[in-house]
């Protein structure tokens, strides 16, 4: 029969996460030569091995899984696993209420898929924002622009609502806004809004909100003298070390370095 793992658990140690009204996060580690035996979750999930090896073993057919591979797990999908040399997975669940909601059951592959490596963008994204910092607030958009690429809907030419989705991004700087809450103000479905938005503006929601938000940084570097701590909060980032990460990616300098250049 297998073992049922109620939402949210996993086999093996769990070494950091994070979780959402929609989706859980977790990265867990496994010692070589574990044997985990036959057993379900009763949510679906997509599995990246970040490292190891391990065989996937199905009531069916059995596969041997390697680095940067991607399976997805529909709900109660029953499999073994046998962690030859060790691994860590990056897991990323799906709340049954959130599936409904963002009518992703159709979407979603019906049985167990392996992905080859370098096939999911989005999710090795992921993986390096999680990795560096496990409160990240974006595993929303990574996992809704993925499945944005299964839609078929075609993008008319004329999107009403684009131009207040950018003014949004563009001016509220004290929200962090996420794809469900703007699709929301604009009263459009999230995944349509992911995928549209991307394709109009050649990048994602949250990669455009977080180059308003440096670009709001840099203009208060030049037109005022607030400490880099406030800069960040009014920048809207959680914090002075999101600032210069997000900064240094945009612009190489941190924005001290920058500010010390302008002076000189």
């Amino acid at each position: 029969m297998g073992i049922i793992l109620s939402p949210g658990h996993y086999f093996g140690n769990e070494q950091q996460f994070n979780e959402n009204a929609s989706f859980k996060l977790n990265i867990m580690a496994y010692q070589p030569q574990t044997y985990i035996h036959e057993h379900y979750h009763e949510n679906a999930y997509l599995s990246l091995l970040i490292n190891g090896s391990y065989e996937e073993v199905g009531r069916k057919t059995s596969s041997g899984i390697m680095p940067g591979e991607v399976l997805f797990r529909p709900a109660g999908y029953h499999h073994a696993n046998h962690f030859h040399e060790g691994g860590r997975c990056l897991n990323i669940e799906f709340k049954k209420d959130a599936l409904q909601q963002l009518e992703l059951p159709a979407l979603l592959p019906d049985k167990m898929t392996v992905y080859k490596a370098g096939a999911l963008d989005y999710l090795y994204r992921l993986l390096y924002f999680f990795s560096q910092d496990p409160g990240i607030s974006l595993p929303e958009e990574y996992i809704l622009s993925w499945l944005s690429e299964y839609t078929t809907d075609t993008i008319p030419m004329s999107l009403p609502w684009l131009p207040k989705v950018k003014a949004i991004l563009e001016n509220e700087f004290d929200t962090h806004h996420t794809i469900k809450s703007i699709a929301a103000r604009v009263f459009v479905h999230p995944i349509y809004l992911a995928r549209a938005f991307k394709e109009r503006e050649g990048m994602t929601i949250g990669e455009y909100q977080l180059k308003m938000r440096v670009r709001k940084a840099m203009a208060l570097i030049f037109t005022t003298t607030l400490p880099v701590a406030d800069i960040a909060f009014t920048a809207g980032f959680s914090d002075a070390s999101h600032l210069v990460r997000s900064f240094r990616f945009f612009y190489v300098a941190t924005p001290r370095r920058f500010r010390a250049l302008l002076k000189s």
